[in-house]
């Protein structure tokens, strides 16, 4: 039977990166949840300065970083039968990053995305073909062993159904950290479901904010911009420990016992490249600080390196730290 001390699971794809200096930061405080707005002049034809052809996807990205820490690991993901399919299984050879839980739907595509990111501040907006992604099935739970699962996103409709299939494994003191998406959010009611299961949940600030928006709707906008009143609203819905992400802001968290924790963000705004990947490379490195030292204020620390070293270089894999935890 193989054995992993970690799987992650999620997305795999292929990023095609534009930088233009055309790119709009707007304001938008009518939406507590959706402060920013990256604009574009309407019918234009945008220049762009730079493209880059890099690899991404959640579960990707997160099994670079795990194995640049020297962790044993296997992202479980869903291809397609494409050129682009073979690229990805070549790059995760590679690395020599097992291929063991990947899988091929013969009948989509790989997914792929388009980075648009601002010359002038770095940040982006990506556009995101989810392709095979959304055909990906929990599978093989019999096959293998691990001690953590780190699962991304989903946009399937069936999404909770599949992500049942891992919070089972906890009976088997299986761990999860969690960082869903966009379609778990706005199912906040079948997500809450599984909090009780979770061991590290991994929200952004809006995402944070849109969670306690749905559970707590008498709380007050000055409630919603207080972290501490965040992370306890949240932990209150059960997970043992939660992380909210706050860029440029670093992070904040709760442990079970209550602790609170704030890890700055480094100082190196004025040296930033790109910020595609900074949150899975947090993500990467607080799962492997959980995995090699089950602290969880190192493990926080060790995210926030992992992430500001991606910052310097262009793709969400490249600039990882690489060390043997």
């Amino acid at each position: 039977m193989k054995q992993f001390e970690v799987v992650t699971v999620g997305g795999a794809l292929k990023d095609i990166m534009f930088y233009t200096d055309q790119a709009h930061v707007v304001k938008n405080p009518k939406d507590v949840a959706c402060q920013k707005l990256l604009a574009f002049e309407y019918g234009a034809k945008i220049p762009v300065q730079e493209v880059f052809v890099n690899y991404g996807g959640g579960a990707m990205n997160v099994a670079v970083g795990l194995k640049n820490f020297g962790i044993d690991v296997a992202p479980m993901v869903c291809v397609g039968r494409d050129s682009v399919g073979k690229e990805i299984y070549s790059h995760l050879k590679s690395l020599g990053i097992s291929t063991y839980l990947m899988r091929v739907d013969a009948e989509k595509k790989t997914g792929f995305s388009v980075v648009v990111t601002s010359a002038k501040d770095k940040e982006h907006t990506i556009f995101a073909y989810k392709g095979a992604n959304d055909h990906l099935e929990i599978f093989g739970l019999k096959d293998f062993r691990t001690q953590w699962f780190y699962v991304s996103s989903s946009n399937r409709k069936d999404w909770a159904f599949e992500f049942e299939k891992i919070t089972r494994q906890t009976k088997r003191n299986v761990r999860i950290v969690w960082n869903p998406g966009e379609r778990q959010l706005r199912e906040h009611e079948k997500m809450v479901r599984f909090l009780p299961e979770i061991e590290v949940l991994i929200l952004n600030k809006d995402e944070a904010i849109e969670l306690v928006e749905h559970h707590a709707p008498r709380a007050t906008r000055a409630n919603l911009e207080s972290p501490r009143f965040l992370l306890k609203t949240i932990k209150d819905m059960g997970p043992q420990k939660v992380v909210i992400t706050q860029g440029a802001r670093g992070v904040v968290a709760i442990d079970e016992r209550e602790y609170y924790y704030y890890e700055s963000a480094m100082s190196v705004h004025d040296k930033i490249v790109d910020t595609v990947g900074a949150g899975d490379a947090f993500s990467s490195g607080l799962v492997a600080g959980l995995v090699r030292w089950g602290n969880f204020n190192k493990a926080l620390k060790l995210g926030m390196r992992n992430s500001a070293m991606v910052l310097y270089r262009i793709g969400a894999q490249n600039g990882l730290i690489k060390v043997k935890l």
